[in-house]
């Protein structure tokens, strides 16, 4: 299977899934009219600097739930030292990475999926944690 046919397929699963359980957030992952890796959570923009995403990275066979900020040390520093009280109110601890693989602007938080199932079902396995970030930290991005 290649990158974009994986990435059609699991935005095919992930908006099939949105629109059963009703549409709770909008998902922005389409750019030039292509499935992008990530998608933007409730921000229209498909390069957003800062937001909420679900990103499919086929490669590594990873799903990752995050906030995604870039260029503003400033809010990911405001966000680190909150860590406790956010971890509290998601119920969960989740990674803070504070660099990017790409550029040193890109910080994130973070929840990993090993992709180890179906698609479909990864998908499920997913939505409640995007549905917990975006009642955590959607009032910060």
């Amino acid at each position: 299977m290649n990158v974009q046919y994986a990435r059609d397929k699991f935005w095919e699963y992930f908006d099939t899934y949105l629109k059963e359980q009703g549409n709770k957030f909008y998902i922005t992952h389409i750019k030039g009219g292509k499935n992008q890796a990530a998608g933007n959570i409730n921000n229209r923009s498909p390069m957003a600097m800062q937001t909420l995403c679900c990103e499919f990275k086929y490669r590594e066979q990873v799903i990752l739930v995050q906030v995604y900020i870039n260029k503003n040390v400033r809010l990911y520093e405001k966000l680190y030292s909150k860590k406790e009280e956010l971890e509290k109110q998601l119920g969960y601890e989740v990674d803070w990475v504070d660099h990017g693989l790409i550029s040193a602007d890109v910080r994130r938080i973070q929840k990993k999926f090993y992709i180890n199932k179906p698609l479909n079902e990864m998908v499920e396995i997913v939505y409640p944690y995007i549905l917990d970030f975006v009642r955590v930290f959607e009032k910060y991005i």
